[in-house]
């Protein structure tokens, strides 16, 4: 008996799907080296960097927690994305750097996505390289004061519990004046 065009579509799609499922686990198995490699490059331990979960809009999902293997979410780029946390501990206090890293495979060659940065990924040098751009953009956003740093259209961040926050300097300054005492020289 004859197969059906219906048939014919369908074998193609459980044989595309086959090879999409092998594509995600060979990210997966990048992203965890990928990891291992950048903590033996800063000297960290694996408690330092650790995996996010990521929604569907490539955003973190903040009561996700940490994962100890990626959940990949594919984008529209092609990009096969994760999230790594790199946790900076003080006494009394950490500071989280949520890093949004996108993988892609073409032409046998890693492609990385570093936040919106895209950075070649290869051999022992590309990487060396790749993992000096990826700190020094951390570097740079903690080299800047953050009373300096200014976000889009005029928003400046402030500390918030587990990360920075966008406010818009007008909600900045209510809030401090609402915060500061009454006589306080400080207010304006």
């Amino acid at each position: 008996m004859p197969t059906t065009r219906f048939e014919e579509l369908q074998a193609k799609a459980g044989a595309w799907c086959q090879d999409f499922e092998r594509h995600k686990d060979d990210c997966k198995v990048f992203a965890e080296k990928l990891r291992i490699e950048l903590i033996e490059y800063l000297g960290a331990k694996s408690t330092d960097i650790e995996f996010y979960v990521l929604d569907e809009h490539l955003d973190r999902v903040r009561d996700g927690g940490t994962t100890l293997s990626p959940r990949l979410q594919v984008g529209d780029d092609g990009f096969v994305y994760f999230g790594l946390t790199l946790f900076f501990k003080f006494e009394g206090q950490c500071v989280d750097e949520h890093v949004r890293v996108g993988i892609q495979r073409a032409r046998g060659q890693w492609r990385v996505r570093w936040n919106q940065q895209e950075i070649s990924y290869g051999n022992a040098n590309a990487r060396t390289a790749f993992f000096e751009k990826a700190t020094a953009a951390i570097a740079e956003k903690f080299d800047t004061p953050f009373h300096k740093k200014r976000g889009p259209l005029g928003f400046v961040p402030i500390i918030s519990n587990d990360h920075l926050v966008l406010m818009p300097p007008a909600e900045l300054r209510v809030a401090t004046e609402a915060l500061a005492p009454p006589g306080d020289p400080a207010q304006p």
